[in-house]
């Protein structure tokens, strides 16, 4: 039953890396958050008290897709990866940002997310699922998340000053708009209660963290 179900997670991961990869190039060439993976992201007034899930986006459907322990699997997994990628890219704000602003959103983001990486971790190992990273990965979920990771940091190498501060907004959010879509429906489909609250947090703080990067952009003139 669980080989069945491995291989339920691999193929749905395939379509979805694919997807991944696709909307990275998309945002890139056109500089601005335009596709379903990012629409919730806008200064539209409607949105400018929360930040929901795009429900027509690769990431929600995926994980709408998949209950109890296959959620709780194909979850861990896949944020592990994700997390890496924005404490990647929050140290490399650390010493290319221009505003103090940004420097210290990049240090709450390594803090919380190295501590959030590391209970995953645990979880993993303590309930027996594939690791996400390393030789002995058996689940190759995260591979496409890994990609797409590696894209937004190769945006990011290079610049400084204003020019970083831009582009850091930007893919930070475009982040942060992905975890909220991957998280949206785990309180009801973990399997797990400390995935059910990890789920709810993640929900709470990068939300948060979208609305006041938008307000950055529009206090320092980077919105379009």
């Amino acid at each position: 039953m669980k080989n069945k179900s491995n291989i339920v997670i691999i193929t749905i991961i395939a379509i979805v890396a694919i997807a991944g990869i696709a909307a990275f190039a998309i945002n890139r060439n056109d500089g601005e958050m335009m596709d379903n993976n990012t629409s919730m992201i806008s200064d539209d007034k409607s949105s400018q008290s929360t930040v929901l899930a795009n429900k027509d986006s690769s990431g929600y459907k995926m994980f709408a897709s998949v209950t109890g322990e296959d959620y709780d699997r194909l979850f861990l997994a896949n944020m592990i990866a994700h997390h890496q990628g924005a404490v990647d890219m929050a140290n490399l704000a650390l010493t290319n940002a221009k505003h103090q602003e940004v420097k210290d959103l990049a240090t709450a983001i390594v803090s919380a997310q190295t501590k959030e990486i590391g209970d995953m971790t645990a979880w993993q190992k303590s309930w027996s699922y594939p690791a996400s990273s390393g030789e002995m990965m058996i689940d190759h979920s995260s591979m496409g998340m890994m990609d797409t990771n590696a894209g937004m940091m190769n945006d990011l190498n290079g610049k400084t000053g204003n020019e970083f501060d831009k582009a850091f907004l930007t893919q930070m959010m475009m982040h942060h708009q992905s975890a909220i879509d991957m998280a949206s429906t785990g309180a009801t489909n973990a399997y797990h209660q400390e995935v059910k609250d990890l789920t709810k947090g993640i929900i709470t703080a990068q939300t948060k963290e979208i609305l006041q990067m938008r307000q950055w952009q529009k206090d320092w003139g980077y919105s379009s």
